[in-house]
């Protein structure tokens, strides 16, 4: 039989273990600011704890924002994921902690807050992540920064298979020409522009399939780290290429492909100062990649990649220039892009260096049109 010291104590820490904010459920959590304990997100959420948790909040999420204002990966993270929130619960994606109890799960997702979120998206603009953060409250901002952090964002980015990876396989002879055409029919990859034909093409310096080399990794490049969707944020990505191609940046001269391709990968590295993800294995898909354009679909088709990734990086451009025009009259309501923004601020974006580029992809997309199933 137990004494009456031993019950008391037993009662005592029952009591302690009890959730201080709705009196009912088990302890499972400290509030880190105020020490409180509390079971579940919706506690923490609580009126009665709104004072701490909003505070808590403010300070450790400008605390993050500011740690990432160079953080091009995360933000990246951050634009795609916000596009795909609506279709999730916020208390789904939190990292939680499984107790094997469904029933007492305290990070299960809440109906009443779902409903609500689902009711401030319904006349949001889904592609603007401007409009997308400034609906959410300071809560789901915080549980954002959380998924960020805890790796969690990689789930929510689509399967993307990039369109330079298929091939036509070469066969010793080929019987039939229309089974050739059929062959590349399935093909699919994005529309190439159509150019003018420069007249001074025959003249073009014997380093300028080095220079296309150099293009060609550093698109590789920003259609790897931006998922195949760079358009949804042109300028960014537009910095990003500007930052690694320094046959762009800086009119840089290639006289071989090792050249060109190492330049691509040592501005990789530098930026790796910003978190610009230059591990052995993004280094390796990079560098597949940048094989894959460059050989083409097959023998009969050898350049069509190339041309594909300098048209894609015209409309990349393109893009960026008007950004940068819509930028210049926009003065406020940009707070996701102002705290998120990947602009390299030693990159000139201006609407004057993009036209020169511009006007450069074009006279590489006709020499390789023209000469690059030769010289490439």
């Amino acid at each position: 039989m137990e004494s009456a010291g031993t019950n008391s104590t037993t009662n005592n820490t029952a009591t302690n273990n009890i959730c201080r904010l709705c009196n009912e459920r088990t302890s499972l959590y400290t509030c880190p600011r105020c020490e409180i304990g509390f079971c579940s997100s919706k506690c923490y959420k609580s009126d009665s704890h709104m004072d701490c948790s909003e505070s808590f909040y403010k300070q450790n999420v400008q605390e993050e924002l500011k740690s990432q204002e160079s953080d091009p990966e995360s933000r990246q993270k951050m634009l795609e994921i916000l596009k795909r929130v609506h279709e999730e619960g916020w208390d789904n994606i939190l990292d939680d902690s499984d107790t094997g109890d469904d029933e007492d799960s305290p990070l299960d997702s809440d109906d009443d807050e779902t409903r609500d979120l689902e009711t401030r998206l319904q006349n949001v603009n889904l592609d603007d992540p401007n409009e997308l953060w400034s609906v959410l409250s300071a809560a789901e901002r915080q549980e954002f920064e959380a998924l960020l952090k805890n790796g969690e964002a990689e789930k929510f980015l689509p399967k993307w298979v990039p369109w330079w990876t298929r091939r036509v396989e070469n066969k010793l002879v080929q019987f039939v020409e229309d089974e050739a055409k059929d062959a590349h029919s399935d093909l699919k990859y994005p529309a190439v522009m159509d150019v003018p034909l420069f007249n001074e093409l025959q003249k073009a310096s014997p380093c300028l399939p080095f220079n296309v080399t150099n293009v060609i990794y550093a698109y590789a490049y920003i259609a790897l780290y931006y998922n195949g969707d760079c358009m949804n944020c042109a300028d960014d990505a537009a910095s990003v290429f500007l930052s690694i191609c320094e046959n762009m940046k800086n009119n840089e001269v290639f006289e071989d492909a090792d050249s060109a391709i190492k330049s691509v990968v040592e501005n990789i590295g530098k930026l790796n100062v910003d978190r610009l993800p230059c591990d052995e294995q993004t280094l390796t898909a990079l560098k597949e990649a940048g094989t894959s354009i460059l050989q083409g679909p097959s023998t009969e088709m050898k350049t069509i990649y190339v041309c594909t990734a300098l048209s894609e990086l015209h409309r990349l451009l393109t893009a960026a220039r008007k950004e940068v025009s819509v930028r210049k009259n926009t003065s406020s309501h940009q707070e996701f892009t102002k705290k998120f923004s990947q602009r390299d601020s030693a990159v000139n974006l201006s609407k004057k260096s993009i036209f020169m580029c511009l006007k450069k992809l074009e006279y590489y997309l006709s020499w390789v049109k023209k000469y690059g199933a030769e010289l490439l």
